[in-house]
């Protein structure tokens, strides 16, 4: 019974795009019961996803590998390892690597279906 509750990561295939890659660990799709959404993002080198929103969640990002300039709104920070940043509901929002390095992030979003609008 408790094996439904255990991700392995390695067994989870990711959703690749031009600029990286989203590996989604729990959400509705994976879990009819989860209460929220939780993966992994990796921007390559060079790369930026593009802007968008979620109208029906906020997300958290945290930082594990690599650095970012994260757009949230008109403002711009820079991540690096350790660092969280929460996007509220409805707020555009974009990450862009400037490093040598992929970033990898851990993204988690208040519902298990969480949906995204892109800006762009």
């Amino acid at each position: 019974m408790i094996e439904k509750y255990v991700v392995d990561s390695s067994q989870v295939e990711a959703m690749t795009f031009e600029w990286g890659a989203l590996q989604w660990l729990v959400n509705q799709q994976s879990a009819e019961d989860a209460e929220m959404t939780i993966g992994v993002c990796t921007i390559a080198p060079g790369e930026r996803n593009s802007e968008h929103f979620h109208p029906n969640c906020e997300e958290v990002l945290f930082v594990l590998e690599g650095e970012c300039d994260h757009t949230l709104g008109d403002e711009i920070v820079h991540l690096t390892p350790g660092m969280m940043i929460r996007c509220p509901a409805d707020m555009r929002h974009y990450a862009v690597n400037n490093g040598d390095e992929p970033m990898k992030a851990l993204v988690i979003f208040s519902v298990p279906d969480r949906e995204t609008m892109n800006v762009e």
